[in-house]
């Protein structure tokens, strides 16, 4: 009798959690969220940035690491130090602005101090936490990462 009352209590369990199981794969969820806009990309984040870029048929290598001020707006402001291909530059300030889609992807136009201007596709969460990137203009090889450290 003891088998009996427990096997439809089994049943039961392994129906409820195949409902929950089946209700967590639904991306529809994820669908209805809040869209991305530019306000999604809004704070203080740090990066970095690795890479090369053909010189005179040569991969030159670069690395940057610096810090983005997202205003909300679809303009940021930051600077950054680098070492192309070990000659160094320190607090090199920039300006760029950026687009944001609903789909959490954009893009970045960034122009630093010295006239050097770059391409980005980006890449988000909804929470604009982190964002990866990669650059897109002729002759560069380059991806990065960014997180919010203060909002």
């Amino acid at each position: 009798m003891k088998r009996a009352v427990l096997r439809p209590i089994g049943v039961g369990m392994l129906l409820a959690v195949g409902l929950l199981i089946e209700g967590a794969g639904h991306p529809e969820q994820a669908a209805s969220a809040k869209p991305c806009s530019l306000q999604t990309l809004k704070g203080t984040y740090v990066w970095h940035f690795t890479g090369f870029q053909i010189v005179n048929g040569q991969q030159v290598h670069f690395a940057f690491a610096g810090q983005d001020n997202y205003n909300g707006d679809g303009t940021m402001t930051g600077t950054y130090s680098f070492s192309d291909n070990g000659a160094i530059s320190q607090n090199v300030s920039y300006t760029d602005t950026y687009t944001v889609n609903p789909d959490c992807t954009g893009t970045l136009t960034s122009v630093d101090e010295h006239g050097l201007i770059g391409h980005f596709d980006l890449f988000f969460g909804r929470d604009g936490e982190e964002v990866s990137f990669v650059q897109t203009d002729p002759g560069v090889v380059a991806a990065g990462v960014e997180r919010r450290v203060r909002q």
